[in-house]
């Protein structure tokens, strides 16, 4: 038996070293995953990732090599959802409903992998072209049951709040709007508006908003509307490159989300021009991220949220017309000739929708010469048939129509087709670098899995478990008899135990006690979510901590 048990161990330890051996001849890595970048292309189909090749003359993207699987969009309740509710899934592991920011179908926060990240010591940090507190930046950072909630009231105060380390957007406007640009200062991160001290910047702590090429502060400029001369405005690429050198200097590691925002902007607008040279822009950043992630212990992920427009390369002008002798004739149109040849001189000419939109609205009139040359219509056509759909429209809106008659227009001539200028219900793809030894995700997948994935890649720990601890409800948190709640309103939250009083100020992190004659401030570790759901029913998601105060 003696003997037995000696070969036994013997087997056992050579067989260990023979693994060991192998690992190493494999350069397997044990580490975890260090950094994870996700970039997300806001609203694209694989129809519009196929007529970008085109534009691109053809040649591979960045995303090709890595493509992997496919992924579900679908909502809790609905089959055709926007980003608010697609984007939580990617944020938190949970599926939910519209117009919902990080928060489950039942109305209570879920936390995010962002928040997480923070929370465990890794820098974070939001890279967007639409304004900061837009639906998918929000879904990483906050949490409220309206996605607009007027002017961002509530979703500005608690980006703010619960800051990633740095943010790179635009919706300047809507910091300013909301009285909020002292509040950023005092949570300790500068703010730059101007593209030299974003060149300049190498820490974080900083939050760089910037005008579109117009001069508006509410979003950043379309790429191919962005002065590239004298730009005042750096690329999605160029503030995703920045993002990485920043981030990188955090020996924790990191977590980044990059979001080509307008991607969906100008599917919503039917405009194939501005919808190609977004992506395209987009897949420089997917580049950008590759590069650094093929050194380093860094996964990437990139995927779209939900499909929107319905483009397809090929509309009524393609039909097989079937009474007449070759109904196969549509077969010899040349995508470069009919389609891309096109595209490309709107690019040469400097002649996007949204420019023409907004000399429209400013003057009542564009050069007509080029709206019937590029669009195949008159200025002053265009001008009548918006006000004819939008004659109540604030100017953003009316904007978007415009572009939509203008993208819809020229769709029809190109053999491009749109089936709506919503949001359509189809599975998108799904692309992964990942180091070695780090399993990827492939097939089709759920939409709440790409956030369980990250947080199980970057070792965040349970998310469910993390919700109960940093996101209690006030009416569970505070079931001692010995604690009254003496006040409750959106504003803010006042409970008192013997003697000891605590007033917690909705959608941030801050808190007061007063004990006697003193009166102390405090932090939490995330911020004080308030919901307001209506028939003067509020409630409060708080940090289990908040009750060693009241000891």
């Amino acid at each position: 038996m003696k003997a037995k048990k000696v070969i036994f161990i013997l087997v056992l330890i050579t067989s260990q070293i023979s693994i060991f051996a192998q690992s190493k001849k494999q350069d397997i890595k044990i580490n975890p995953v260090k950094n994870v970048i996700l970039l997300i292309p806001d609203g694209t189909s694989t129809d519009l990732v196929t007529l970008s090749r085109w534009y691109n003359n053809n040649m591979p993207l960045a995303v090709d090599k890595i493509l992997s699987g496919m992924v579900k969009t679908y909502n809790i309740d609905n089959r055709f959802p926007d980003s608010a509710p697609t984007s939580t899934a990617y944020a938190t592991g949970v599926k939910t409903k519209a117009p919902f920011i990080g928060i489950d179908s039942a109305s209570a926060p879920q936390i995010s992998i962002m928040e997480l990240a923070r929370l465990k010591g890794l820098s974070t940090g939001i890279v967007a072209t639409c304004e900061f507190p837009h639906a998918t930046p929000a879904d990483f950072v906050c949490h409220y049951n309206n996605r607009e909630s007027g002017k961002y009231n509530h979703l500005a105060k608690q980006f703010i709040y619960n800051s990633p380390s740095l943010v790179f957007a635009g919706g300047y406007y809507y910091l300013e709007s909301n009285k909020l640009t002292d509040s950023l200062k005092n949570n300790g991160f500068r703010l730059i508006t101007d593209i030299k001290s974003f060149n300049e910047n190498e820490k974080d702590s900083v939050w760089a908003l910037f005008p579109d090429y117009n001069g508006s502060t509410k979003y950043k400029s379309f790429e191919c509307d962005r002065n590239k001369d004298k730009p005042n405005e750096p690329s999605l690429s160029e503030m995703t490159q920045k993002a990485i050198n920043i981030l990188k200097q955090n020996d924790k590691g990191f977590l980044l989300m990059v979001e080509g925002s307008q991607i969906d902007w100008a599917c919503h607008n039917n405009d194939p021009y501005e919808a190609v040279t977004e992506f395209l822009e987009f897949d420089n950043a997917v580049n950008v991220a590759l590069k650094y992630a093929e050194t380093t212990n860094t996964l990437v992920i990139v995927c779209p949220d939900h499909e929107n427009g319905g483009i397809s390369i090929g509309n009524k002008q393609s039909n097989a017309a079937f009474n007449i002798a070759n109904p196969n004739k549509y077969d010899n149109i040349n995508i470069k000739d009919s389609i891309i040849g096109p595209l490309k001189k709107l690019e040469n000419d400097k002649i996007s929708g949204r420019r023409i939109s907004e000399m429209i609205i400013n003057s009542r009139c564009a050069n007509d010469e080029n709206v019937k040359k590029y669009y195949y219509l008159s200025d002053s056509t265009v001008y009548d048939k918006s006000m004819n759909i939008s004659t109540s429209y604030p100017e953003d809106k009316l904007k978007d129509t415009i572009q939509y008659i203008l993208g819809s227009s020229f769709s029809s001539k190109h053999y491009i087709g749109w089936t709506t200028t919503g949001h359509a219900a189809g599975d998108v793809f799904l692309g992964i670098y990942a180091p070695k030894n780090i399993t990827r995700l492939t097939g089709v997948v759920e939409n709440d899995s790409i956030g369980k994935y990250i947080a199980a890649q970057l070792k965040l720990g349970n998310l469910k478990y993390s919700t109960e601890k940093y996101f209690y409800s006030h009416k569970k948190l505070f079931k001692d008899p010995e604690i009254k709640i003496k006040q409750i309103n959106q504003d803010s939250l006042f409970v008192s135990k013997n003697g000891k009083d605590i007033v917690i100020y909705a959608n941030t992190n801050r808190f007061k006690i007063m004990e006697g004659s003193k009166t102390k401030y405090k932090r939490l570790p995330t911020v004080a979510v308030c919901i307001n759901k209506g028939e003067n029913k509020i409630d409060y998601y708080i940090p289990q901590s908040i009750l060693n105060y009241l000891k």
